[in-house]
Formats: C-alpha cells, structure tokens, sequence
C-alpha cells in the first residue's frame, strides 16, 4: 500500500459541499491517466478512458467526508455548528477540529462541552450536538472577524499505521474509496474494451447528491461505487451483526438498505476475486447506503454493485481500516474493467 498517498488524502479537508482543494489534488494525479476530464457544475471530477468496445462502466467515489457548518458564534467566542453526515455526537468530545473560515484559510479549533464535573445524570445520558461548541481560544470581536455563519468544519487527526497492518485515520470514509480509484486508473492497461468513466463525485455525506446528478450525463451499462461500510467485529456485538470482518477482504454487498444489486454483476465479481486470488466478503446489511443508490434509482437501467472495504469505528477520526482489503477493493474492480464487458 501506498500510505503516503492515503495520508495525504485522507489529511485533506473536503467537508460536503467544499470538497475543491482535494478534488484538485486528485485532479492531477489521474489527470496522465485518463483521455479526458472535468469538473461538472456540481463540482464532481469526471475521468474519462475510452475503451475499443460499446459498454460504459462507471465507478465511483466520494471525496466529501462528514463535517460540521458553523451556525452561531456565542457572545463570549464559542461557535455553535450543524453536523453533516451521521456522527455520533459521543465521538466529538475534546477533539481538533479544522475551520475552512471563507476569509483567513484554515483555523484550528477544539471541541468543548460542560466540565464532567458539573455534568448531571440527565446530562450524561444525553450528549447531542446542542451540548457541544467549539472554542478558537479568541473573544466575540475576534472570533466575528475570522469566522463567517456557514463556515464549515472537519475533524482533525494524523493518519498512523496501526499493528501489522491496519492504518487508523479520519476520513477512511471515503478516501480509501478514492484512493483505490487513483490506484485503478493508474494500473489499467492501455487497452481494454470497456469505456471507463471514474467518477470522484460530492456531497455523498449529504445525500448522494453528486452521483445523481452524475449518472444522468453517463448513462451507464455498469457501475461500481467503492466505498466504506460499518465494520461491527467488536467486542459487545454478536458475530452474527458483523456484517463484515476487518483483515478478511473487500466486500461485495448483495443488499443494503440503498441498493438491491444486480445478480448477474455479483456473480461476476465472485468469479474473479476467486480466480485473482483477491480476497472478499458477502455482505448484506439493512442499514446503509451510498452512491450505488443514486445511481441505480437516478439513471438509467445500469446494473449496479456496492463495493464495501469494511471500517471500525465509522464516521469518526479514529476509523480503523485494513491495508489489504483496501488494496483488494480496487485490484477487485480493475478486474472488472479489464474484462470484456459487450456480452454482459
């Protein structure tokens, strides 16, 4: 694995919405790779790499992570925010947050609550966004200079690799989606059938926004979305609830809350995880979805899939993740792309 890279993706503030400095990093990497690109009115980064057949294959992954906006300053400098994306309030308190204030670049901040020592029962038992605020250790007069209502802001932590080969990080979700998208089009073969469109799309975190509006301009045959999903193998939970294991390989997700995905792709997908040596997993979950969603339910009659690499901790900026079923999400796909795909 390249680490890195991945570092260097996931330390890229790209809250929903204001996804410009990573996309523009991504840009430049893919860019040699690729025979055309550009960026949609949305804001999504479309690659295109033409293909000698008919079938249009779309693969996808997100580059906003979740995030908070600010939504009032407080009279004595504290700033109230709105989250983006499912996070778990508990997993906010006493963190770094990253500021992309619209008129002094990034600031950094830290999330505060009422001292656990004044903290009542009913306090304990309920900690939601309401009780939370985050201090710039500066006053009002300072504070309304730096700091625009809308600003939004981003967990910050310092990517480590953890054990023998796990990485830890915020935003896991989705840069290793990304990550193995960038690694995709770097290893593709100068010539394949399938016209391939790799679409690093927006505001996946705020509703799969940026892979509907997307799938209209493709029109797809096929897509893929490689993603992150809930990774539930941890103490208190049941092994019938994991859904999926960290370290036992990427995963195919047969059916989710979102997506009911197609047999025939599925099928496929087995094939060559098992004739590639490349390790995967079934999944079905009832909860959860992503942008294989959007583009099943927006476009036209693609045959779609969810390609699932397993974190712990999700929506965090602790998410654990395993270096080989990162690498393996993106070998699995480029296996895809690289199949004759005009008979499917």
């Amino acid at each position: 694995m390249d680490f890195s890279l991945l570092s260097k993706l996931t330390s890229t503030p790209a809250p929903s919405g204001r996804e410009e400095i990573l996309r523009d990093i991504v840009l430049n990497l893919v860019k040699p790779y690729v025979d055309e690109v550009k960026v949609d009115k949305l804001g999504n980064l479309v690659t295109y790499k033409k293909g000698t057949g008919k079938t249009k294959l779309m693969l996808t992954a997100h580059l906003d992570e979740v995030s908070m906006r600010i939504r009032y300053i407080e009279p004595n400098g504290f700033l109230r925010f709105a989250l983006t994306g499912g996070i778990d309030p508990r997993t906010l308190l006493a963190q770094r947050v990253v500021i992309m204030t619209e008129k002094h670049g990034m600031i950094t901040g830290v999330i505060g609550a009422k001292p656990a020592h004044y903290l009542t029962a009913a306090d304990k038992a309920a900690i939601t966004e309401n009780a939370l605020f985050i201090d710039l250790g500066l006053d009002y007069k300072k504070v309304s200079e730096i700091i625009t209502i809308g600003d939004p802001a981003v967990l910050e932590r310092t990517p480590i690799e953890l054990g023998e080969n796990c990485v830890c990080s915020k935003a896991l979700d989705d840069r290793a989606g990304v990550y193995g998208l960038i690694k995709l089009l770097q290893n593709l073969p100068k010539e394949h059938s399938t016209n391939i469109y790799a679409v690093f799309t927006v505001e996946e975190e705020f509703g799969l926004v940026g892979a509907e509006a997307a799938v209209f301009h493709i029109n797809p045959d096929i897509a893929l979305t490689i993603d992150t999903t809930g990774a539930l193998d941890t103490p208190g939970i049941p092994p019938q609830d994991y859904v999926l294991n960290v370290g036992k390989g990427v995963g195919i997700t047969l059916a989710d809350k979102g997506t009911l995905s197609d047999y025939k792709l599925t099928k496929l997908l087995r094939k060559l995880g098992t004739e590639h040596n490349i390790p995967y997993q079934l999944r079905v979950a009832s909860r959860g979805s992503n942008d294989a969603k959007a583009i099943q339910r927006s476009g036209g009659p693609a045959a779609a899939c969810p390609i699932s690499i397993p974190v712990r901790y999700i929506h965090s900026n602790v998410e654990v993740a395993c270096k080989t079923d990162i690498e393996a999400a993106w070998q699995l796909v480029l296996e895809l792309a690289k199949s004759n795909l005009e008979d499917f």
